[in-house]
């Protein structure tokens, strides 16, 4: 059944949540404090160390130096890298916080390809759902008041796809037609259910997922100074995969604008 939401009478609905900002706000500040004090009591690192791991990443050989540092202290360190990697990921997904596709990339050289997919797959998961739940609860005023017009658009979507909302969030998923932060913010107030998010999140998820691992590891191997022309060729072949759905992203904005305007005319 297609429901419309009224933005105006959501809004008036939560008009006064300075409460639910106020807790918003709490946890977020909790979740600083925790990433303070993991750095804090974090093992040992040299001067040089420090600057490589607190640079925000640019270039490829910033992360190949990154995962240098990384792997030398994951050595000792193991059950603190994971943790803190697991902590750092789940913390920024759950906020919206722009970071975790590098920790992805990281992921590959820390724990191997196959552990890396499953972890990557449980943090982005639970770090979307979450920021799913988060929306839901405590911060519905803030979208509502930043994205209106989105929150709009999304829901006729939303209507649209009611009879297959699983294949309509893989398909999210998969293109960049709507993009995953605002999928996770949004999702709650446009009524898609908790079940449909999951789990398209979570398989939705899983090639881009694999890319980012396989990039990682290849960043890696091409700053080792390798000369396998397959590694090259691969990373090509990736970076190509990656820019598919951004070539076709005007074509399925045209399919989707036209089956808009069916269901207007039926």
């Amino acid at each position: 059944m297609s429901t419309e939401i009224d933005i105006n009478k959501l809004k008036a609905e939560i008009k006064n949540d300075k409460q639910r900002r106020l807790i918003l706000f709490g946890i977020f500040a909790t979740g600083l404090i925790g990433l303070y004090v993991l750095v804090h009591f974090s093992p040992h690192l040299t001067d040089t160390e420090r600057s490589i791991v607190y640079r925000i990443p640019k270039y490829p050989r910033h992360i190949a130096e990154l995962l240098d540092v990384i792997n030398r202290y994951s050595d000792n360190n193991l059950f603190y890298v994971l943790f803190a990697f697991i902590y750092l990921y789940i913390f920024m997904q759950s906020f919206a916080i722009p970071g975790p596709v590098f920790l992805s990339l990281l992921s590959g050289q820390l724990f191997g390809p196959i552990p890396a997919f499953l972890l990557v797959c449980f943090c982005a998961t639970t770090g979307a759902s979450l920021c799913y739940g988060l929306s839901y609860s405590l911060a519905r005023g803030l979208v509502l008041n930043k994205f209106p017009n989105q929150i709009v658009n999304f829901n006729k979507k939303i209507n649209q796809n009611r009879d297959n909302l699983f294949f309509y969030m893989l398909f999210l998923r998969f293109t960049p037609l709507i993009p995953n932060v605002s999928i996770n913010v949004s999702g709650p107030i446009v009524g898609l259910p908790f079940k449909y998010f999951f789990f398209g999140t979570l398989f939705g998820l899983m090639p881009g997922n694999i890319i980012h691992i396989r990039t990682g590891l290849l960043i890696q191997e091409l700053n080792d100074f390798s000369t396998s022309y397959q590694a090259i060729l691969t990373l090509i072949g990736l970076s190509l995969i990656a820019l598919l759905p951004t070539l076709f992203k005007k074509k399925l904005q045209e399919l989707d604008d036209k089956g808009l305007s069916k269901s207007k005319k039926e």
